[in-house]
């Protein structure tokens, strides 16, 4: 089985809209939320609700995809939901009606991008999964810049209001592109080990999920310390969210490029390299004060975000059973953000309390234990072979 073009275009259409809407907005949401009367420690809380929506959304996708309305028609109707919350975000007066009205936009973007996953986990074939995922995790990356340069420029320019009513414009390109997707069954292949120890995701599936959770936890300290220690510099709005916009336009091609060779070699190795630039980031971010040190950062910081997509990803198809992916993928995807829930509350807090610094040196110890827990992991149901031999073995298969 092969991914058609056709389905993976839609599936990157209909990720890109979410991403662009969402990375747009990210670095933007704490400076108004201060502007609407929060601290630092109320702006984290206020993400971390946000985020706690966007886990939710991600884990009942899970229960969703197994229910006979399947995984088309739920991408359908939450993104026509979607569609008039960016408008009303523009329109509060008060830290709980924005905090309400995002909840509500990351609980269907978290919803969408989690049926999109677990559509290409079942379109891709074995050997081409970690390209798939790869493909589909260009639009964080395109998201960011798109977004991160438009929402900008807009508030700069046209203010707050003007910002949310172009995003909800925006927004409206999800349901349409979803129209085009098939919808695909999670039947398992005749020749798929159906053994007890592979009818459950397993101890090596878990530790993939914790390590992710860990790696996300840091990666939020890093969007909500560079938003408030950017703000302080006296930077302005664009400049805050172009940091997002570079760093996902240059680390973009790389987490195709890693789920690409993720399907030729050992997909551990790279995650832990993946993983580790979250390190480097968060290294670097307390000691920035010129533009193009942000920028580093989150280049850095998109290769991390990008990998954990891409390879992750992958890698969850290889351990969990085909009847059990539509559930293993969602809950794989909040574990990203969970993450959020748990860094942003914390972040808030310690920068209010401790300063950038010190909650960036935590910060990189999460990122540090995240790799460590992919030491332990073993190699899913995929057989990589050997250099030279992958279309013998395919013509052996058939």
């Amino acid at each position: 089985m092969r991914i058609g073009r056709r389905q993976l275009a839609s599936l990157f259409v209909c990720s890109l809209v979410p991403w662009t809407v969402g990375n747009g907005l990210l670095p933007l949401l704490p400076v108004y939320a201060a502007k609407l009367g929060a601290d630092p420690t109320l702006a984290g809380l206020y993400l971390a609700f946000s985020y706690l929506a966007l886990a939710l959304g991600a884990t009942s996708a899970g229960w969703v995809s197994g229910s006979r309305y399947r995984r088309r028609l739920p991408l359908i109707i939450v993104g026509v939901a979607a569609v008039p919350l960016p408008w009303l975000m523009g329109q509060v007066s008060s830290v709980w009606a924005l905090s309400l009205l995002t909840a509500l936009l990351w609980f269907c973007g978290g919803m969408g991008l989690a049926l999109l996953g677990i559509l290409t986990g079942l379109s891709a074939g074995e050997n081409e999964r970690g390209k798939a995922f790869g493909v589909l995790a260009l639009t964080s990356g395109l998201g960011a810049f798109v977004g991160g340069l438009g929402t900008g420029w807009l508030v700069r320019d046209w203010g707050y209001a003007a910002m949310f009513g172009v995003l909800g414009v925006v927004m409206l390109v999800w349901p349409v592109a979803a129209l085009g997707l098939e919808e695909k069954e999670d039947v398992r292949p005749p020749d798929e080990d159906t053994s007890p120890s592979r009818r459950s995701p397993g101890t090596d599936y878990l530790l993939l999920c914790a390590a992710s959770t860990v790696l996300s936890v840091a990666g939020f300290f890093i969007v909500l310390i560079r938003s408030f220690e950017m703000s302080d510099q006296g930077f302005g709005p664009l400049e805050i969210s172009s940091t997002g916009a570079v760093g996902g336009l240059i680390s973009m091609p790389l987490p195709l490029l890693m789920g690409w060779l993720s399907d030729r070699i050992d997909r551990r190795p790279l995650l832990a390299v993946g993983y580790l630039s979250a390190l480097a980031a968060l290294i670097l971010l307390p000691a920035s004060s010129v533009l193009w040190q942000f920028w580093l950062v989150f280049v850095l910081q998109g290769i991390a975000v990008g990998s954990n997509s891409s390879i992750g990803s992958a890698w969850v198809t290889d351990l969990v059973p085909r009847e059990l992916l539509g559930k293993g993928l969602a809950f794989f995807g909040a574990t990203v953000w969970v993450g959020g829930v748990v860094g942003f509350a914390v972040a808030g807090s310690l920068v209010q309390h401790l300063g950038y610094g010190l909650a960036s040196v935590l910060g990189g110890c999460l990122a540090l234990a995240a790799t460590v827990l992919l030491i332990p992991i073993r190699a899913g149901s995929r057989d990589v072979p050997p250099a030279g031999g992958r279309r013998q073995a395919s013509r052996d298969r058939t």
